[in-house]
């Protein structure tokens, strides 16, 4: 055997210790038959094994048992034509540690000749970190082309949702440029112009804080807050819209005030949002509920109601930058859908969380918002 010859020749016999012991990478020595006839301390530490379970056995056990009858063909068409190369040929090869884990290899074949025949030289190297920042990169070039396509997708929606505006401002100029303009006409002139340069002024205000809000960068006060009276400045703020649309507001409050820890101002901006979107995309005449609540140790809002509703497969999705379902875009132009994303992050950044429900399309809508309870509110959970 090739461990016997190398004893002979004390020289050899010490330059493959060296090499054994000092290479990075852990090398098997197999003979034509596959069995292991020799092999460093990095094999042992890499697989798992000590060298007596190793050595004089086929080179198959370090090979998952699923790759083992390709493995023994490849390894036989090697011996037929031994070359110096990569046995993975750009293929992943994969290892089989003692404890039965399988981890990703990269193996070199340097096959050399002795008196007892050919053998072969393997240097095995653990690719695991390599495969994980490849995945990493991966999903880096992911992130940033969807990134880039967000950007092209704000970019035109942004565009498209100027132009509405802004055509309806230059019209309502127009007429009011009129001579001897009649004075209802004026009014609604001067309407269209409040109405669509208001809707531009939230709009510039939701983009110029979003970025802020994504990155947490933004004040938030957590202090005790009374919901119903949270609940009464967002109804206020919305209900030019509810009214546009003639839907039928029902708020059900509890007699004894519940109070949450946050920050009103920024929950007054939240909750009107969602009456905005309830507004805007339930069919006129239709009905909102906001419901006050308490639940365990949340100070609860509950917003429901009987518009378009949510594919099931999109109840989560919503919550996403720049998202808007289909039906929203065909029957009710304007927003970027960015509210919802904005909603959520000033939620969470709030100790919070908001959730969407729906039985599905044409079935209404309901979100619910949960914040800690304040805590002179938690303690008095039993009452």
């Amino acid at each position: 055997m090739i461990a016997r010859e190398l004893q002979q020749n004390p020289q050899a016999e010490e330059l493959n210790r060296r090499y054994f012991e000092t290479a990075a990478d852990a090398v098997v020595i197999i003979d034509e038959s596959g069995a292991i006839v020799q092999l460093n301390t990095q094999t042992e530490k890499l697989f798992g094994y000590a060298r007596d379970a190793l050595l004089n056995r086929p080179i198959e056990m370090l090979v998952p048992e699923r790759l083992r009858t390709q493995h023994m063909d490849r390894r036989r068409a090697y011996f037929r034509n031994p070359l110096p190369r990569s046995m993975g040929g750009g293929s992943m090869l994969i290892g089989l540690r003692s404890d039965g884990t399988e981890f990703p290899i990269d193996i070199a074949l340097s096959p050399f000749w002795t008196n007892s025949g050919l053998f072969v030289a393997s240097a095995v190297r653990d690719m695991t970190r390599q495969r994980q920042l490849e995945e990493e990169l991966r999903q880096r070039t992911r992130e940033l082309e969807e990134a880039d396509h967000h950007k092209d997708q704000f970019l035109t929606t942004l565009a498209h949702e100027l132009n509405s505006p802004l055509a309806a401002v230059a019209y309502s100029a127009e007429l009011l440029l009129q001579p001897g303009i009649a004075a209802e006409v004026r009014d609604r002139a001067a309407r269209i112009v409040l109405e669509q340069t208001s809707f531009m002024r939230r709009l510039v205000q939701d983009l110029g804080e979003l970025p802020r809000v994504q990155r947490g960068d933004f004040a938030i006060r957590k202090v005790p807050i009374d919901l119903a009276r949270v609940a009464r400045l967002a109804v206020e703020i919305s209900r030019p819209l509810i009214d546009r649309h003639g839907h039928a507001l029902e708020i059900v409050a509890p007699s004894s005030p519940i109070r949450a820890q946050g920050d009103a101002a920024r929950l007054a901006q939240v909750l009107s949002n969602l009456i905005a979107n309830a507004a805007r995309y339930t069919p006129d005449g239709g009905h909102i509920r906001l419901a006050i609540s308490r639940e365990g140790r949340a100070a609860v809002f509950k917003l429901k109601d009987n518009g378009i509703g949510i594919p099931k497969k999109m109840l989560t999705e919503v919550f996403d930058l720049f998202t808007r379902l289909d039906g929203a875009k065909q029957k009710y132009p304007g927003g970027m859908g960015i509210g919802l994303a904005f909603a959520r992050r000033l939620v969470e950044m709030q100790g919070g969380s908001i959730e969407a429900f729906s039985e599905g399309e044409g079935m209404g809508s309901e979100f619910i918002v949960r914040l800690p309870l304040a805590q002179n509110s938690a303690s008095d959970l039993s009452i």
